[in-house]
């Protein structure tokens, strides 16, 4: 049972971080949009945030920090829920572009092709592709 309760505060954690990451999204050109709210919202119930931990990541996301050992699928994964924040407005902003890039950095992916998996990231028109086939493209990117 300890065990059980150890590896849900990590995953706890990780969640609240990743939170935390589209939050530093949304709010990088200094206002949050109706629709941006709207997916945060749903991220939110996803990774079980609650309103309390919710106002409080919205209110200073910097208090979380960004957990880098994650594996590279759930890097991948988190990378395409960030791009989902980055769409939510149909604005590509460069703020949001600049806070990607910082983000991208902290999740550990190889230092020398961050450029590359940001600039893959943002060609990428999610509403058209979906998580495997990003998963696919970002694996093959890797490869190179």
């Amino acid at each position: 049972m300890e065990n059980s309760n150890r590896t849900s505060s990590r995953e706890d954690k990780k969640n609240l971080s990743h939170f935390a990451n589209i939050v530093r999204i949304a709010r990088s050109d200094q206002e949050v949009s109706a629709e941006e709210l709207e997916l945060l919202l749903k991220i939110a119930k996803k990774y079980k945030i609650s309103d309390e931990q919710f106002k409080s990541v919205i209110a200073d996301p910097d208090s979380i920090p960004t957990l880098e050992l994650l594996e590279l699928e759930e890097r991948i994964e988190r990378l395409y829920e960030l791009m989902q924040m980055i769409e939510a407005d149909r604005e590509m902003k460069w703020e949001e572009v600049d806070t990607l890039k910082k983000i991208v950095t902290g999740l550990s992916f190889p230092f020398n092709q961050i450029d590359k998996i940001v600039k893959e990231s943002l060609k990428t028109d999610l509403h058209i592709t979906d998580l495997d086939n990003f998963k696919r493209d970002i694996y093959k990117l890797l490869r190179m």
